[in-house]
């Protein structure tokens, strides 16, 4: 039986069906994916109602409604902005998922090949130009309040700007904390971060709603959307400062020392040497809290900020639609499993390159 089965194969027999208890497990397990697979096929294709068929269809079958995600998509991806002006946003989605994967390519050595310098103006010319897409007002742009700003658009400027802003500051508070030179610039530090570490993001997101503004000189203002960007910002840079302070402090002594003995500076030591060994070991904390940072995007909702989790629910709001809350979820779904699939897997191919 060995010549005949390929080993992965009669590994896998042996480990599903090698005892009673494992046999029975299997079978339940196939039984429950089987039975999962079929109604999934049959709402998807043989109770569905394509979108050339009539909606009126759609209270009759029991399949997915493609009637309702034809006429509520635009309003699920772009939510109250107004519908003349839906280029701007779409233009702003665009920009930043095409920047996300050139990064993460970047990263992982794929084309297009851009320098540093290169990617780093990329990101400082995109971040302001979707502020100015989406607010309006100057270059002949119809002005559009912030507090309609839904959808899309706001979910990937509310999460992968406040991760590209925040690495830099965690980075530098990972290294504030760790150096021994300045005991109180490291005592600082670690307050920072302990204690926003401490709370739920959900109370900083309102202390940057409701206090930063506070603090503004006298006829400053800042929208709720620029402040949660912030206070977002700032939340997540604690996490990146432990994630990349855990890759530090594991490093062996003699990698610096050996580094200073060579002639090297303090600072030449730390980016030349220590810091690409650190970030290597602390990859999977950092795709981790990467990921985690982009899904919890979703709760600005509880401060009146809605992002595609909220357009979806508002979209099945209609008494025409009310019954075709899983098509709306469902789409968002999808959205969330490939982005977060993506990231997943640039964070894999990064760990391979760096084992290699």
């Amino acid at each position: 039986m060995t010549r005949l089965v390929p080993p992965p194969l009669l590994s896998a027999l042996k480990s599903g069906f090698g005892t009673p208890l494992a046999s029975l497990l299997t079978f339940l397990a196939a039984g429950l994916v089987l039975t999962v697979s079929w109604s999934a096929a049959g709402w998807l294709f043989v109770n569905a109602v394509w979108p050339w068929q009539a909606a009126e269809a759609c209270q009759v079958n029991t399949g997915i409604c493609w009637p309702f995600l034809v006429e509520k998509a635009r309003f699920i991806l772009f939510g109250t902005y107004p519908a003349g002006q839906h280029m701007r946003p779409a233009v702003v989605s665009v920009l930043l998922i095409a920047l996300t994967v050139i990064t993460c390519r970047q990263m992982t050595g794929k084309p297009p090949h851009l320098s540093p310098v290169q990617l780093i103006c990329a990101w400082l010319v995109t971040v302001p130009l979707c502020f100015v897409l989406m607010g309006g007002g100057v270059f002949g742009l119809e002005p559009v309040d912030p507090v309609r700003w839904n959808g899309m658009p706001i979910l990937l400027m509310l999460s992968v700007i406040a991760i590209v802003l925040a690495f830099p500051l965690g980075l530098a508070l990972a290294l504030a904390r760790t150096q021994t030179t300045h005991k109180g610039l490291s005592w600082a530090a670690a307050g920072y971060v302990e204690a926003t570490r401490a709370v739920p993001m959900l109370t900083v997101i309102f202390v940057g709603i409701f206090v930063l503004p506070l603090t503004l000189p006298e006829g400053m203002s800042i929208s709720p959307v620029t402040a949660t960007l912030v206070a977002l910002i700032f939340f997540h840079a604690s996490y990146f400062a432990e994630d990349i302070r855990s890759g530090l402090i594991s490093l062996p002594r003699g990698q610096t020392e050996a580094a200073r003995s060579l002639g090297l500076s303090y600072w030449q030591s730390i980016f030349f040497v220590g810091l690409p060994q650190a970030i290597r070991r602390a990859l999977p904390a950092l795709v981790n809290s990467m990921i985690g940072a982009y899904k919890d995007t979703s709760l600005v909702i509880v401060v009146g900020i809605l992002d595609l989790t909220a357009t979806a629910r508002a979209s099945f709001g209609d008494p025409g639609w009310r019954d075709h809350a899983l098509e709306a979820y469902g789409l968002v779904g999808v959205w969330f499993f490939l982005s977060c699939a993506y990231l997943s897997s640039v964070g894999r191919s990064l760990h391979k390159q760096t084992k290699g």
